[in-house]
Parts: C-alpha cells; sequence; structure tokens
C-alpha cells in the first residue's frame, strides 16, 4: 500500500493536488480486479471514469467499420487513464480492456470534477495531457493511413527499445498484438520480422529480438 501511495503521489495531475486530498480521493476510489480480456468499457459507452493502474495492462483499442481492432496504446502500471465521457458526457471513440489480469482503481466524474474545480493548477495540467494524447492519436492514426506495414512495424520496436533502453526487447507479445498494432495480418508480420532478420538488423530467439543494426532500422522507418 505505501508503494501504490508514493506512486500516486507523483503522477501526473494527481500531484498537482495538496498531499491531504491526494489521500482523501485515494479513500474515495473504487477498486476493481479484472481478468485478462475483461473489459472495463467498451467503445460507444458513456463512460465518465478516471483510472489509475495499479498493476498488469489495460488496451486503449478502437475498432474500425471493417471489424478490425486497431490499438492505441497500453496503459501499465501506475497511469492513469482519463476517459472522454469525463469531460463531454459523450460516448467513448474506443474501449478499455485487461490485456493480462489487472488492478485498477476508479473515480467517478462528480469526484474527479470536484477537485479539479477547486484546484486550477490541476486543471491545468488536465489540459496538457489531453492535449499530448490528442497528438499521439493524430501520430498513429497519420501513421496507419501513409506509412507502409514494414515502417510501421520498425517503427513499433523502435518504441519497445526506448521503453526498455536496451537493444535487446522481450517477447512478451503475440504475432496478433503486433498486428493489431500496425493494422496488418500476423502473416504479414511474420515474414517482415523473418526479413528483418535475413537483412542482418534483428536477431530473434524465443524469448527476446536483439537489434543488431539500429541505423537500419531506423531507416525502415523512415521508408
Amino acid at each position: 500500500m505505501d508503494d501504490l501511495y508514493a506512486e500516486f503521489h507523483h503522477t501526473e495531475i494527481f500531484s498537482k493536488l495538496p498531499e491531504n486530498e491526494r489521500i482523501s480521493l485515494l479513500k474515495k476510489a473504487s477498486h476493481k480486479k479484472l481478468q485478462k480480456k475483461e473489459y472495463l468499457a467498451h467503445q460507444g459507452d458513456v463512460w465518465p471514469y478516471v483510472m489509475f493502474v495499479i498493476s498488469g495492462q489495460i488496451r486503449w483499442a478502437m475498432l474500425a467499420t471493417s471489424g478490425k481492432e486497431h490499438l492505441m496504446f497500453n496503459l501499465s502500471k501506475n497511469q492513469a487513464f482519463w476517459a472522454h465521457s469525463v469531460f463531454d458526457g459523450d460516448s467513448l471513440p474506443a474501449s478499455l480492456y485487461a490485456a493480462r489480469k489487472s488492478e485498477v482503481l476508479l473515480w467517478d466524474r462528480e469526484t474527479i470534477l470536484d477537485y479539479l474545480r477547486r484546484y486550477p493548477d490541476a486543471m491545468w495540467e488536465t489540459t496538457k495531457m489531453l492535449t499530448k494524447t490528442m497528438r499521439h492519436a493524430r501520430e498513429i492514426i497519420y501513421g496507419l493511413a501513409f506509412q507502409p506495414v514494414a515502417g510501421r512495424l520498425a517503427s513499433l520496436l523502435l518504441e519497445q527499445h526506448n521503453q526498455s533502453s536496451s537493444t535487446q526487447i522481450k517477447r512478451d507479445f503475440t504475432l496478433n498484438e503486433v498486428a493489431t498494432r500496425v493494422a496488418a495480418t500476423p502473416e504479414v508480420v511474420c515474414r517482415l520480422l523473418h526479413q528483418f532478420q535475413e537483412d542482418g538488423i534483428l536477431e530473434i530467439t524465443r524469448a527476446r529480438i536483439n537489434i543488431q543494426d539500429m541505423k537500419a532500422l531506423e531507416k525502415a522507418k523512415k521508408e
């Protein structure tokens, strides 16, 4: 519990509240445990909540008219998610579900807005966060529309590399999950990964993907 309090106190937006208010807010949260693939909210739902991830991983994924799912981003431990419905009372443009067993804290709209109205710094931080999220979503959509699949795959691998700060990427994802991220089929992803390996860009093992030629991977991202 002490770890939870420490991480919560340093989370963007919440950190702008006085300590006594952060403690008060934590006490007002509802706690929810999720099984793998269990949904918190579906695309089209009006879901006016703020979520804080205690453990596991939550996915924010959009379903296209074709029926294909596009993963926008993952939410991991100690990250917060502010649903669109909190601010406009309208439906969600994507779905939230657990990628694996997860635990989250939830606050309803009225509880959260009470704090934001009383603390302008927290409200301003919320505006910055929403703008950052919008820019990130625009980059993803732009990439899906204009960047070839090989470039999108290279971008994803570089993103994983940046998160791990290592040339070794842990293979804790399936081909289906990667295909969802780059808007392709598992077969295409498999073929491209092996092509990258044949070109000496990657070394693929059962447990990891080792980046052997960073410059070539960055070049593939731009092509």
